[in-house]
Formats: C-alpha cells, structure tokens, sequence
C-alpha cells in the first residue's frame, strides 16, 4: 500500500510541485514507526490566483483506506519570492503544519489507529519539516546546518537557484565552486564552496549572513 501521495495545482514558475514532493520521504517514517496506519494519507497543494469561496478541506474514504487533505494558498503570497525557494518552503510550512496537525488529531475517532500515535506522529512531522526547511526549530531558527550534510544536488534542491555563481581553480588545479542564496524576506544570505571531487561536488565550507527587517516606522 502506498503511504503517501502528491497532488498540486499551481503556476510553474514557482516551486510548490516540488516543495511538496518532499512528503513522500516521510513515508519511510511511516513505515519504520507506524506500520499499523492502514490508509494512504493524500496530500493536494493549491496556489491559487484566487482563494474567494475556496477552503482547504479533508475528505476520508474509508472503503479506499485514504485521507485526502486539500490544502488551499494564495498565490499571491508566493509571487513576491517567485526567485526564492527558501521563501516558498516557508510559506508551505507555515500553511501546511498547523493544517496537518489539525486534521490529524480532527480525525482520531474516525479513524481509531490514529488515537495511540497522533501526538507522536504529528511531532514527526514536524522534525522532517525542520529537517526540510519548511519549519524553524524550537528556537526560531531555520536549520541552515542540514546543508552539512546533503549532497551538492539537495541543496540545489532547497534553496533553489542561486542569485550568484563563480567556478575558479585552486592552487591543486581542482574546480570550485561559489554559490550564494538569498534565504529569508530580510535578504540574509547563505554562501556556500563546493569543490570538485571524483567528479562529485562535495561542501567545503558555508556561511550565513543574516540581515534584520529594517523597521520604517517613523
């Protein structure tokens, strides 16, 4: 039985197709902690030109063993970082956890395999949303260190396009690589070295610079 699926409905030119394709990774959450859950759990993201009259919405099929959530954004939320990945995961984030665990705990009697496991599922959740950036940690703080430990096409993956890119040669002769993110609405930056390995690139060193909202009030 399949654990997850994604569903989106939105513009190409900005990232909530792919953003949400990081859900199917949980499944092997699932199946290493959950394996009792018996339905396929359903997840639609929609960015939409207009949300007027349409709300996000939860519709269970038990005679399928699937729970759908339909999850409904504005797109005109999104269209200001249209260039900015880490942007858009957060917007996701900030939208789809609270519906998550809403609809989670919501459907506890529906469905009675979830009354044992919802507040440890639900907690899962939201340590691969960390994990994945489209969620701070405890502390406010987005997990910029994961960039340790992915591989150069992961990172490509979640912070997007970079604004700035240089290649040089070191003084061995191998290739490297300058990357620079723009990671939040205040323009604070990540910069990134990769280095040309056996022809992988392999993370030499990063670094944040973090910028304050610049307050306008007079």
């Amino acid at each position: 039985m399949e654990r997850i699926s994604i569903q989106s409905d939105s513009p190409g030119y900005i990232k909530v197709s792919d953003i949400g394709k990081d859900l199917i990774a949980f499944s092997r959450i699932i199946e290493k902690k959950y394996s009792q859950i018996n339905f396929e759990l359903a997840f639609c993201f929609r960015a939409l030109y207009t949300t007027q009259g349409i709300n996000s919405k939860v519709r269970l099929y038990k005679d399928e063993n699937w729970l759908g959530m339909d999850l409904i954004m504005a797109l005109d939320e999104f269209n200001p970082y249209k260039n900015n990945v880490s942007m858009q995961r957060r917007i996701m984030g900030k939208h789809f956890f609270p519906f998550f665990s809403a609809n989670i705990h919501k459907y506890i009697y529906k469905l009675p395999v979830l009354k044992t496991i919802e507040k440890d599922l639900v907690e899962d959740m939201r340590l691969f949303l960390v994990e994945n950036l489209w969620l701070p940690d405890e502390n406010g703080q987005y997990k910029l260190s994961v960039i340790e430990t992915v591989p150069y096409e992961r990172s490509m993956e979640l912070f997007g396009n970079p604004i700035t890119k240089g290649f040089a040669y070191n003084e061995h002769g191998a290739k490297v690589q300058d990357l620079t993110w723009i990671i939040d609405d205040a323009g604070s930056e990540l910069s990134a070295t990769y280095l040309l390995i056996d022809k992988k690139w392999q993370l030499q060193k990063y670094q944040v610079k973090i910028k304050e909202v610049a307050n306008n009030a007079g």
